[in-house]
C-alpha cells in the first residue's frame, strides 16, 4: 500500500521541478536565440601590414611537426565584419592549441573579444577541432559584458583561402541563449 501513495508524490515532485525549471530560464527558448555573424581571419605566413597569427609556442620532444604529441600553439586572429581582410575590424580572438594526434584534431580554446555598438564583451569558446574539415562546431560556456551569462554553440565554415595559400578566412555563427 505504501509503494501506490509514493508513486503518485513523486510524479508530483518531477512536475514541480520541471515547472520550476521552466520558469528559471533552464528550459531553452528557441525563440530567444540570438545570432552573431562575422569573420576570423587567420594568417599562417607574415606579409606586410599582416603579421603571422599561429605560432608554435612549445614542443616536448623537438619536433615542430603540426600533429607532434607536446607541442602547444597560441595564437590570436582578427575579427573582421567582412571576408575581406580589409573590412573593419570588430574585435580579437586569442586562443591557444594542442594537438591531438592520433585522430588529427586539435584541441582549441578561444576568446572571441567583440567590440561593436551593439555587443560589446568577450565569449569563451572550446573546440575538437578538425582541420581538414569544411566546417566545424563550438561550445560556447559564458563570457563578459553584453555576453554575461551567455551559452551556445557556434560553427566556423571556410569562407577563403586555405591550402596553399598564406592565409584562410573563416564565417563564424555563433547562436547564444
Amino acid at each position: 500500500m505504501r509503494m501506490a501513495t509514493m508513486v503518485p508524490q513523486a510524479f508530483a515532485v518531477l512536475l514541480m521541478a520541471v515547472i520550476a525549471m521552466s520558469w528559471s530560464g533552464a528550459v531553452v527558448d528557441a525563440k530567444k536565440f540570438k545570432k552573431l555573424e562575422f569573420y576570423l581571419h587567420e594568417q599562417f605566413v607574415s606579409e606586410p601590414g599582416y603579421p603571422a597569427t599561429d605560432l608554435l609556442a612549445a614542443s616536448a620532444t623537438g619536433n615542430t611537426s603540426t600533429y607532434a604529441f607536446g607541442n602547444l600553439g597560441v595564437s590570436e586572429q582578427v575579427i573582421r565584419e567582412g571576408v575581406s581582410n580589409t573590412s573593419t575590424i570588430i574585435g580579437r580572438a586569442p586562443g591557444t592549441f594542442q594537438p591531438n594526434k592520433q585522430y588529427r584534431t586539435f584541441a582549441l580554446y578561444k576568446l572571441l573579444t567583440l567590440q561593436t555598438k551593439e555587443w560589446n564583451g568577450t565569449l569563451v569558446v572550446f573546440s575538437d577541432w578538425a582541420s581538414e574539415a569544411h566546417s566545424n562546431e563550438w561550445t560556447v560556456v559564458g563570457g563578459t559584458g553584453t555576453f554575461r551569462m551567455k551559452r551556445g554553440y557556434a560553427i566556423n565554415t571556410k569562407a577563403a583561402g586555405g591550402a596553399g595559400t598564406p592565409s584562410i578566412t573563416f564565417l563564424w555563427e555563433v547562436y547564444l541563449y
